[in-house]
């Protein structure tokens, strides 16, 4: 998912003139996740409870691991898809920021020495790399996003370069006003 934002270029303190906010899909929310365990964890007791009122005692610490390894393994598959990038473009710099609730990673390079490299696709399978290069290093952005979405980063980038651009301080003309 991809949320470009524009700003003017006056309009907040640190000159930002646009944002780019990049998400992985979500197939399901923290609240979804919440009650789909309590939905496995009644079945699975449930039944482990009739085993364990046979004498199957056995059963019941093996039913807690089982839903103790399925509670980590769609715990963690929820945080990756919760990870967020922030691409925040002023007329001098570039800030990506990641991070899952907070910003973990902040990255700030001037604008001037950084280039946005498109590496296409090896075979129409796969998707094109999108990365940030800044004087030989390079950092990929929104791995995440589908194809769809990877164009629209890049036409959403597209614009803000521009209006960064336009917002770039020229230089202040001499008092007298004749240019020497």
């Amino acid at each position: 998912m991809i949320r470009c934002i524009s700003h003017a270029p006056n309009e907040r303190p640190d000159k930002v003139v646009g944002t780019i906010t990049m998400q992985p899909n979500h197939s399901m929310s923290w609240k979804a996740l919440g009650y789909f365990l309590m939905f496995m964890m009644t079945i699975s007791f449930s039944i482990a409870l009739a085993f364990t009122a046979m004498g199957y005692w056995v059963v019941l610490p093996f039913t807690a691991l089982e839903m103790a390894v399925l509670s980590y393994c769609l715990w963690l598959c929820l945080r990756r898809s919760s990870l967020q990038e922030v691409l925040s473009l002023s007329p001098e710099t570039i800030t990506l920021e990641v991070g899952v609730k907070r910003p973990q990673q902040t990255y700030q390079w001037q604008r001037f020495f950084t280039k946005i490299q498109v590496q296409p696709a090896f075979h129409p399978w796969y998707r094109k790399k999108v990365s940030l290069v800044h004087k030989g290093t390079e950092l990929e952005i929104g791995r995440f996003l589908n194809n769809e979405e990877q164009t629209e980063l890049l036409d959403s980038l597209r614009q803000l370069i521009r209006q960064a651009d336009a917002a770039q301080v020229t230089a202040p003309e001499p008092a007298n006003g004749h240019a020497e």
